[in-house]
């Protein structure tokens, strides 16, 4: 399509033509007319209208102020949609380069934006088109009596919202209004995300289980840490590295092992790598890349949860005063068997033709570089202080199914300073963060959508949590001074 790619050259980086696509009866690849390299993309719908558009490359950060970006936004809906009334200006989020501007349908009855219906386009912070998107979806709207008022819809949305007291830290990437530093307090939990405006029942998105539960106080075995990963006199040290503060050292049982790293976030093939505090002298970390077949008699559950018991008593003897177990089941009460260690090799674009080697010689080659690691149990220990969650602090053993050796050791410890001398008893109560809460909020009516059993797009009315005097949505009470916690959302101005 000429035209559109005429069009289309005012936007590009540089000089480009089009070819149809192979596979996209509407697709067209857009060439770099220089270099012939593919640099993007387009496709049109059966009027000949734009409805697809990407570039490939990621886009160059610049200094443009956000009503220039959405200048250029329009530019090109009035390039490619001159004259339209169908879609409005309803959004414009930052997207830490790009920003997305989005345009959308506005319903005649009630005058509110039909989210997901419309225009999206993407421009750099120097001032690049990305991407365009038209949703041509087939949708419907189901009208139906408001019942519930403004007032009722935020005494609901209230009388289901719950609080967890835990101890967090109120981080600036995290809250608008963060400081930094660890705080008792209520961590918002939402049960439902809406309140229908027809009374009907309130859906609800949280499950009622508990998250983790208390350890039992264990007496284990005298043995050392290398014994209980299982390092024996069979295995031999090839290296150590010590760096900023930490210790790392890789064990094998192989006699010669061409490669491997001294990176505590990669799995090199036939050894273990232990991290240790170089202070302390404490175990940190176990990544184990050692070769070992799925198959025998699989280990139980109980056995496997108490060689990982083993583990963090030895590192902390009051393990079951500072951690409880995290549980996982699935629907018929079973462990749900999380992590399991499966790899996969990624070959690049290497080539191989019989004409370099024959077939066997592949599958030598293949079998050579690609090594069985065992599946794992793995069972997580959360942080708590006087019987307090620290939030976000989670430590993880992996259990080996078939050996029962310790697999995989991850402990997220932060400096008990920080948070050690913090009270565990609110001064706030629960009905009084609710109070709290519920000054910050307002309830606005939205279209929701849903999909039916054919996967067309259903829009009903509801009313959704909405804060206009923060800058994002409040996610905690501090449970002693009650000041509330809003996350931040970034630059994003959204239209009535």
């Amino acid at each position: 399509m000429i035209e559109i790619m005429d069009k289309l050259q005012v936007f590009l980086p540089v000089k480009a033509i089009a070819k149809k696509s192979e596979f996209d009866d509407g697709g067209y690849e857009i060439v770099d007319a220089r270099t012939n390299v593919e640099i993007g993309g387009y496709s049109i719908n059966e009027n000949g209208e734009l409805i697809g558009f990407s570039l490939f490359e990621e886009p160059s950060a610049g200094k443009l102020a956000k009503e220039e970006i959405a200048a250029i936004a329009q530019k090109f809906v009035d390039t490619f949609y001159p004259g339209q009334t169908e879609y409005e200006l309803s959004g414009i989020l930052d997207l830490d380069n790009p920003y997305m501007i989005t345009y959308e349908k506005r319903d005649q009855k009630y005058g509110i934006f039909i989210h997901s219906t419309g225009l999206t386009v993407s421009v750099s912070t120097s001032g690049q088109i990305t991407s365009f998107y038209c949703d041509e979806e087939d949708y419907e709207i189901r009208y139906s009596d408001i019942v519930v008022s403004e007032k009722e819809a935020l005494e609901k949305y209230i009388e289901a919202l719950d609080f967890e007291l835990n101890i967090q830290k109120f981080d600036r990437d995290v809250y608008e209004n963060g400081d930094n530093q660890y705080h008792l307090a209520y961590s918002v939990i939402e049960h439902t995300m809406e309140i229908p405006v027809d009374g009907s029942e309130i859906s609800s998105i949280r499950e009622g289980f508990e998250l983790d539960s208390p350890i039992e106080k264990i007496e284990v075995p005298n043995d050392s840490i290398y014994e209980l990963i299982g390092i024996t006199n069979a295995y031999q040290l090839l290296g150590k590295q010590v760096k900023e503060g930490y210790r790392v050292e890789i064990w094998s049982m192989h006699d010669e092992v061409e490669e491997y790293t001294f990176d505590m976030d990669e799995i090199d093939d036939h050894v273990i790598k232990l991290c240790f505090d170089e202070k302390s002298n404490r175990l940190l970390q176990v990544v184990s890349g050692e070769e070992s077949a799925n198959e025998g008699v699989k280990v139980e559950l109980a056995s496997a949860k108490e060689r990982a018991l083993e583990m963090m008593f030895t590192l902390f003897p009051d393990t079951h005063e500072m951690y409880r177990l995290e549980v996982f089941e699935d629907e018929n009460g079973e462990f749900d068997e999380e992590m399991e260690d499966t790899e996969e090799e990624d070959f690049g674009d290497e080539e191989f033709t019989n004409d370099i080697c024959d077939e066997d010689e592949l599958e030598d080659d293949w079998s050579e570089e690609l090594i069985e690691h065992e599946d794992t149990y793995t069972f997580y220990f959360h942080l708590h202080h006087n019987g307090v969650r620290v939030d976000g602090h989670v430590s993880f053993i992996s259990v080996g199914k078939y050996t029962e050796k310790i697999k995989h050791v991850q402990l997220d410890i932060p400096d008990e300073a920080l948070y050690k001398k913090l009270p565990t008893s609110p001064v706030i109560s629960r009905t009084e963060a609710k109070e709290i809460y519920k000054k910050h909020l307002k309830m606005e009516r939205m279209f929701i959508r849903e999909y039916n059993d054919d996967g067309k797009s259903i829009y009903t009315l509801a009313y959704v949590p909405d804060f206009p005097t923060t800058v994002g949505h409040v996610r905690a009470i501090d449970a002693v001074t009650g000041k509330a916690m809003y996350v931040d959302v970034g630059d994003a101005t959204f239209f009535n």
